[in-house]
Parts: structure tokens; C-alpha cells; sequence
């Protein structure tokens, strides 16, 4: 399986050559409390996730004209986030994130995204535990 940072450069770089560009939008450090984890001691409470996003735009097809109907609002990425985290529990890092990964790639201006999760009380000798997720639309 080729890199995935490498893969999503590639897809990229290929779009660029034929659209002459591509946007990026991001939401960094979106720490939420989640009821996530396989293990006896994580069932039942919460745990804090550090949430990023990357998500990779094509185009815009005509004008900002510094209206927000003429861009993606980024409120959206939160809010079904946040919408994600509190329909339950979640076993594992690798569902969540593939979860956001599905719901960012639904918008039609969406070619990409990259999601990281990471919870961050697991263990006193590092700052984090986490899982990276990275997709192209086909």
C-alpha cells in the first residue's frame, strides 16, 4: 500500500494539473470528550480526543465575492463531528475517523481529507495515542 501522504500528494498534484488548483480548509485541535475504547476501564466514561482535519477543496466555480454561500463553511466539519461523537460509544479510534473521513467526502466540493484522532490521557510518558486517516475521492 503506497504512503498515504504520498498517495494524497499524487491525486493532488494530478488535480492541480488539470484544474489549476485546489484549496485546503482545516480544523485543528478540536478536542471533544467521547465515549470511545474496547477496554473495561474506558467503558462507561469519557475520554478527551484531539481531533484534526484537513479537508482539500476543488475549485470554486465562479467568485468569492467575500460571501460565505460562495465558499464551504467550515462550521459544518464541528458540528457533524461533534454529532458523530455523541450518538454513543465508539470502540475504536480507527471507526471515528473513518466516520468523519465519510461525512467530509460527501460534500461535493470535497476531493480530499485527511482525519487524525488521538486520545490524549491514555498514557503519563506521551502526550498522545492516535490514528490517521487519508482519502481521495475517485
Amino acid at each position: 500500500m503506497p504512503d498515504d501522504i504520498d498517495f494524497l500528494s499524487r491525486s493532488l498534484n494530478d488535480r492541480l494539473r488539470t484544474e489549476g488548483e485546489c484549496r485546503r480548509l482545516f480544523l485543528r485541535g478540536f478536542v471533544v470528550d467521547a465515549n470511545i475504547g474496547i477496554f473495561d476501564h474506558e467503558i462507561g466514561r469519557t475520554q478527551r480526543v484531539n481531533i484534526d482535519v484537513d479537508l482539500y477543496l476543488r475549485p470554486f466555480n465562479g467568485p468569492i465575492d467575500d460571501h460565505i454561500d460562495n465558499v464551504l463553511d467550515y462550521d459544518f466539519v464541528r458540528a457533524e463531528i461533534k454529532e458523530i461523537v455523541e450518538k454513543g460509544h465508539i470502540n475504536l479510534q480507527e471507526t471515528l475517523a473513518e466516520a468523519i473521513a465519510d461525512t467530509c467526502l460527501n460534500r461535493d466540493q470535497v476531493i480530499g481529507v485527511r482525519v487524525a484522532t488521538s486520545k490524549l490521557d491514555v498514557y503519563l510518558d506521551c502526550t498522545a495515542v492516535g490514528y490517521e486517516i487519508v482519502r481521495v475521492k475517485k
